[in-house]
C-alpha cells in the first residue's frame, strides 16, 4: 500500500514549507497479504512462493459449441492420453445429488477419483445490457437474453475452498473446473442436449501450456504414465512380477553392454536449462478497470483519464534507474457504469483487494497469446480507503510479488487525479516483488535510501532523475532472473494506444480541474502569491468558503505542462520556457559497458562461483530510450579443490550456523538444525530449508542458499543465485563430467562390482538383510508390499556398527519420506506408507550400516526386499546367506495399538501468525486403522507457527 502525506492547511496564500517527510514512529510488522503502509507504519508483505500458474477460469461457455468434434467415443471411465502429451479424456455421465436451497449438486467419476460440483446460478459476467446480436437470421425470439442467464452456475469442487467451478447447464453440461492445480473441462459428447447423456471430461494438468511438455513418471513406460481402475488385479500382479524381473535382466544387460562405465541416475547433474542473468524486453500486459464512482466522476472523460494514468506511469518504467526493460502495455479497459456489475469497493482496502482479485477472473483468457490475455489488474476507485486506526489515509493496495499469478496479480488505487499515477506505479511495484525502501533487507543492503523514489512508504515528492531505488531495481532483477516474471516475455499482438504529450495541456487538467479531482467537486485553484517555484506545491480552496487552502501529500506539483505564466510551462515541479519543455528530445538508446573484474569466490574449496557484471551505462538511455538487452552478468567457477573430509556437507555447516541463536522446542530443549530435503518443492531447491534434528520441524532460514551449494543430494547441480545450474563433478559450471557407478569422477565404472540380492522369508522382529560396507556407492533397497495391502507388516529398518538405529528403530515407523543424515551423505527413505518402500543413496557411504526388516505380528505377509550396490573392487566383501545370519533380537509381538505420526505441514504464513498441520492416525500392529489408542495420549495435530515477524 501507499499512504498519502499528511495533509496541510493555511489561512490565505500557502506559506514556503518544507517537503513533508513520513512520521516518526517504528515501522509496523507486515501482514502475509495486501503491501500496507499506514500512516506512522510503512510495512510490506513478503514475496510469497510462487504458486503454480493455473489458467484463469473462463466463462465465455456459449462458445464451447465452437470447439472442434471431440474424438471417437471411450468406454466408459477409460482415461486416455493422446500422443503429444495431450490432455487426458473419459466419458462420465453427471448424477444430480441432493443439494440445499438455491444450490445444484453434481456427481462425476473419472480417473480413479470422484468429483462433487457444488453449484449456485452465477451470470453475474454478464453486463446489465447483454444483447445477442444475430446476423443473416430471422433475428431470434425475444428474451433469449434472459434465458441464457438462467444457464450459468459456479461453485466449488470437492468442498476444497480454493477450487474453482463455472458450468452451464443448457442443453447439457458444458464448463470447466480447476481442482488441486488441474483444470478440467467437460462438454457434451456428441449432438444433443441431456445432462444424462456422456459427457467428455478432459484433465488438463496443472496449466495447459505445460501439459504439452510433460513427459512419463520416471520408469513408467511412454503413454502409461497413467493408469486407470479399470485395470483386473490379476493383471497388476502379473505385470509386477515380471517389472521385477525385466528390471534385473536390464541391470544386468547394461552392465555387460557398457563393460562397467553405467551412468548415474538421470537426476545426476541434470537441471532444467533457462536463461538466467539476461536483461530481456518484458511486456506488462494489463487490463485497467474503473468502477462506477470513477464513470460519474469523470464521465466522457474517463478513458482519456485512465489511459493517461497509465502512460505517466509507463514512463517511470522506462527509466533506466529500474535496470530492466519493463513496457506497460494496456490491453483492455473496463468501465463499470453500474456498481452491481462490479467488483465489491469498500472503504477496506484489503478486503476490496480480494474482492477485485476473484472478479477480475473471469475476463482473463488461458492462453498468454491471445489479445485480450492480461498478466496484472488494475482497479481505480474514488473510493476513500482506512486503515485500523481510522485514518483514511491509504492510496493503493497490492500482493507482494505475484505478477505470474492469475489470481492474485491485482492492484486497487485510489484515484486523485494524475498524482494517481503514481500511486498505480508504486503498487505495481509491488506486484513485481518491490518492498519499501525502509524495509529492513533494503536498509541492511543499501543503507539509508531517502524518501523520495517510488517505492518510499509515504508519497511526498518523487525524484524523477532517479525514480527507482536501487533495492527496487535488485528485487525486480531477482524476480526476473529467477524465473518468476516469464509471463511477461510475449509483447501483445494488440495493445491500446497511451495518449502522448504533456497532460497539463488539455482541459482535463487545467489547475480547477486539477483541484477538484484531488479534493472533490467545488474545490478550485488557490492562487500562489509567490512566484518561486509556482509549479512545486498545488494549493486549493473550497468554492466560496472562507479563504482556507489545501494540499496534500506534502508538496504535490503542478501538472506537466500547466501553464504557469507567459510563456511558460511546468515540468517536474519547476516552471520552465514553454519553448525549452515543448522542445523535441533525442531519444538515446542505452549501450553496455565493458564487463568488469571477476567478484570474490563463493567458496573456498568444494566449488564456489564468481561474478562480473555490466551495466547499460554506455551511454545511459535517455529520454524513454531502450534499455539494454543481453546478458548483464556471467559467472564462472573457482575453487573446484575437493574440501578436506569433515563429514558434514556444505549446506549442513549453513543449517549448523543457526544452532547459536539458540532455538527451542516447547520443553526448552535446544534445538540443533540439519539439512532438509525431503518435501521440498523442486523450484525451492536452493533455499535453506533446516529440520530440527530428530524432530520434524523445520524452517526456512534463507531465500538463498550460498552459491556453490549442491541443489540436492541426488544432483551435481548447484544453487547460484537462487537457481539450480548444471555442474559437473569436477564442481566446475557446464562440465560434462559424471560420476560413474563407483562414486568416480569422471571414470569408466570397472574399479568397483555389483552386489546385489533378496530376501523373502523372515520372523517377527528385527531381521538382517545386509551390511554394506563404507565405501559403497548407488545403494538401492526396496520393499514391496503385496497388491492391494497397504500395510503388510514389513518395514525397512537401518542402523550403525555400534547398534544405534537411524531407521525404523524401536518399533517407531517412518510414515513419510525422511533424508537420513550420514556423516555429510544423505539416504533418502521413501516412507513406509508407499506401495514401494525405498531407501536410496547415491554418494560413497561414510561408515557401514546394516539394513534390517522389521515384521510385526499380525497377518503374514511374506517380505519382498531387494538391494543393489557397488563396492569397491578392493574392498573384501561377500553376502553370508539369509539363514546364516539369523537375527537375535527377535522382539516380543506388539500387543497393542499406537498413534502414527505425519511430518508437520509447511506453515500457512510465511511469517507473522500462522498454523501446521499433521495426520495423527491410530494404527493397530498390522498398520491397519484401529480406534483403541488412548485418546489422553494423542500426540497434538496441529500448532501455531510464524513466530518470525515479517519482512518489511
Amino acid at each position: 500500500m501507499w499512504d498519502r502525506a499528511p495533509t496541510g492547511h493555511a489561512a490565505g496564500p500557502p506559506p514556503e514549507l518544507p517537503p513533508a517527510g513520513p512520521a516518526a514512529g517504528p515501522p509496523a510488522p507486515a501482514r502475509a497479504g495486501p503491501a500496507s503502509c499506514i500512516a506512522r507504519a510503512a510495512a510490506a508483505a513478503p514475496m510469497p512462493r510462487a504458486a503454480p500458474r493455473w489458467p484463469p477460469l473462463l466463462l465465455l461457455l456459449p462458445l464451447l459449441p465452437l470447439l472442434p468434434p471431440p474424438p471417437p467415443p471411450l468406454a466408459r471411465g477409460a482415461p486416455a492420453r493422446p500422443a503429444g502429451g495431450g490432455p487426458a479424456s473419459a466419458l462420465v455421465v453427471p448424477t444430480r445429488l441432493p443439494g440445499g436451497a438455491g444450490e445444484l449438486a453434481l456427481h462425476l467419476s473419472a480417473f480413479g477419483r470422484d468429483f462433487e460440483l457444488r453449484l449456485a446460478p452465477d451470470a453475474s459476467f454478464l453486463a446489465p445490457e447483454f444483447k445477442i446480436e444475430r446476423l443473416g437470421g430471422s433475428g431470434g425470439a425475444a428474451g433469449r437474453e434472459q434465458q441464457l442467464r438462467g444457464c450459468f452456475f459456479s461453485g466449488t469442487v470437492n468442498g476444497e475452498p480454493e477450487s474453482l467451478a463455472a458450468v452451464s447447464l443448457c442443453r447439457g453440461l458444458s464448463g470447466s473446473f480447476l481442482l488441486d492445480g488441474e483444470e478440467f473441462t467437460i462438454q457434451p459428447q456428441g449432438a444433443g442436449g441431456s445432462l444424462h447423456r456422456p459427457h467428455r471430461l478432459q484433465r488438463w494438468g496443472p496449466g495447459r501450456a505445460a501439459a504439452a511438455e510433460a513427459q512419463p513418471l520416471p520408469g513408467a513406460p511412454e503413454g502409461e504414465a497413467e493408469k486407470g481402475e479399470g485395470q483386473r488385479q490379476e493383471e497388476a500382479e502379473e505385470e509386477e512380477e515380471e517389472e521385477e524381473e525385466e528390471e534385473e535382466e536390464d541391470e544386468q544387460g547394461k552392465e555387460e553392454e557398457t563393460e562397467g562405465a553405467s551412468e548415474p541416475p538421470p537426476t545426476l547433474g541434470a537441471t532444467s536449462r533457462t536463461k538466467r542473468f539476461v536483461s530481456e524486453a518484458r511486456f506488462v500486459e494489463t487490463l485497467l478497470v474503473a468502477d462506477a464512482s470513477m464513470a460519474a466522476f469523470y464521465g466522457a472523460d474517463l478513458q482519456n483519464h485512465v489511459l493517461t494514468l497509465m502512460s505517466v506511469a509507463a514512463h517511470i518504467y522506462k527509466h533506466p534507474s529500474i535496470r530492466n526493460s519493463i513496457n506497460l502495455m494496456v490491453v483492455k479497459v473496463l468501465i463499470v457504469e453500474d456498481e452491481r456489475w462490479g467488483p465489491e469497493v469498500s472503504d477496506n482496502g484489503g478486503l476490496t483487494l480480494r474482492n477485485f482479485c476473484s472478479w477480475q477472473r473471469r475476463f482473463n483468457q488461458p492462453s498468454d497469446r491471445h489479445p485480450e490475455h492480461f498478466d496484472t489488474a488494475i482497479l481505480l476507485t474514488r473510493q476513500n480507503f482506512c486503515g485500523k486506526e481510522g485514518l483514511c489515509d491509504t492510496l493503493g493496495v497490492a500482493d507482494i510479488g505475484t505478477i505470474c499469478d492469475p489470481s492474485k496479480s491485482c492492484s486497487v488505487i485510489e484515484d486523485e487525479g494524475l498524482q494517481a499515477a503514481y500511486t498505480l506505479a508504486h503498487e505495481l511495484g509491488h506486484v513485481l516483488s518491490m518492498p519499501h525502501d525502509d524495509s529492513k533487507p533494503c536498509a541492511r543492503l543499501f543503507g539509508p535510501l531517502g524518501k523520495h523514489h517510488m517505492m518510499a512508504p509515504l508519497f511526498v515528492h518523487l525524484n524523477k532523475t532517479l525514480p527507482w531505488s536501487p533495492c527496487s531495481a535488485m528485487y525486480l532483477t531477482e524476480l526476473l532472473d529467477g524465473g518468476h516474471g516469464d509471463c511477461l516475455l510475449d509483447a501483445p499482438t494488440s495493445a491500446l494506444p497511451l495518449p502522448t504529450g504533456l497532460p497539463g495541456r488539455r482541459a482535463l487538467y487545467e489547475l480547477d480541474q486539477q483541484c477538484k479531482q484531488i479534493f472533490g467537486l467545488g474545490f478550485r485553484h488557490c492562487p500562489n502569491t509567490s512566484a518561486q517555484d509556482i509549479c512545486a506545491q498545488l494549493w486549493c480552496h473550497m468554492d466560496g468558503a472562507e479563504p482556507l487552502c489545501h494540499t496534500k501529500n506534502g508538496s504535490l506539483p503542478w501538472a506537466d505542462g500547466t501553464p504557469c505564466g507567459p510563456g511558460s510551462l511546468c515540468l517536474d515541479g519547476s516552471c520552465l520556457p514553454q519553448e525549452e519543455v515543448e522542445k523535441p528530445k533525442a531519444v538515446v538508446d542505452g549501450g553496455w559497458s565493458p564487463w568488469g573484474p571477476w567478484g570474490e569466490c563463493s567458496r573456498t574449496c568444494g566449488g564456489g562461483v564468481q561474478f562480473s557484471h555490466r551495466e547499460c551505462e554506455d551511454p545511459e538511455p535517455r529520454n524513454g530510450g531502450r534499455y539494454c538487452l543481453g546478458r548483464r552478468a556471467k559467472y564462472q567457477s573457482c575453487h573446484t579443490e575437493e574440501c578436506p573430509p569433515d563429514g558434514k556437507s556444505f549446506r549442513e555447516q549453513q543449517c549448523e550456523k543457526y544452532n547459536a541463536y539458540n532455538y527451542t522446542d516447547v520443553e526448552g530443549n535446544l534445538l540443533q538444525w540439519v539439512p532438509k530435503y525431503a518435501g521440498v518443492s523442486p523450484r525451492d531447491r536452493c533455499k535453506l530449508f533446516c529440520r530440527a534434528r530428530g524432530r520434524s520441524e523445520f524452517k526456512v532460514f534463507e531465500a538463498k542458499v550460498i552459491d556453490g551449494t549442491p541443489c540436492g543430494p541426488e544432483t551435481l547441480a548447484i544453487c547460484v543465485r537462487g537457481q539450480c545450474v548444471k555442474a559437473g563433478c569436477d564442481h566446475v559450471v557446464d562440465s560434462p563430467r559424471k560420476l560413474d557407478k563407483c562414486g568416480v569422477c569422471g571414470g569408466k565404472g570397472n574399479s568397483c562390482r555389483k552386489v546385489s540380492g533378496s530376501l523373502n522369508p523372515s520372523s517377527y522382529g528385527y531381521s538382517d538383510i545386509v551390511t554394506i560396507p563404507a565405501g559403497a556407492t548407488n545403494i538401492d533397497v526396496k520393499q514391496r508390499s503385496h497388491p492391494g495391502v497397504q500395510n503388510d507388516g514389513n518395514y525397512l529398518a537401518l542402523k550403525t556398527a555400534d547398534g544405534q538405529y537411524l531407521l525404523n528403530g524401536n518399533l517407531a515407523i517412518s510414515a513419510v519420506e525422511q533424508d537420513i543424515l550420514v556423516k555429510g551423505t544423505i539416504l533418502k527413505y521413501s516412507g513406509s506408507i508407499t506401495s514401494l518402500e525405498r531407501l536410496q543413496s547415491f554418494w560413497p557411504l561414510p561408515e557401514p550400516l546394516t539394513v534390517q526388516l522389521l515384521t510385526v505380528p499380525g497377518e503374514v505377509f511374506p517380505p519382498k526386499v531387494k538391494y543393489t550396490f557397488f563396492v569397491p573392487n578392493d574392498v573384501n566383501f561377500s553376502i553370508q546367506s539369509s539363514k546364516e545370519r539369523a537375527t537375535t533380537n527377535v522382539i516380543q509381538p506388539l500387543l497393542n495399538a499406537q498413534w502414527v505420526l505425519g511430518d508437520w505441514s509447511e506453515c500457512s504464513s510465511s511469517c507473522g501468525a500462522g498454523w501446521q498441520r499433521r495426520a495423527v492416525e491410530c494404527r493397530d500392529p498390522r498398520g491397519q486403522a484401529s480406534t483403541t489408542c488412548d485418546e489422553a495420549l494423542k500426540p497434538e495435530d496441529g500448532k501455531p507457527c510464524g513466530s518470525q515477524p515479517c519482512a518489511l
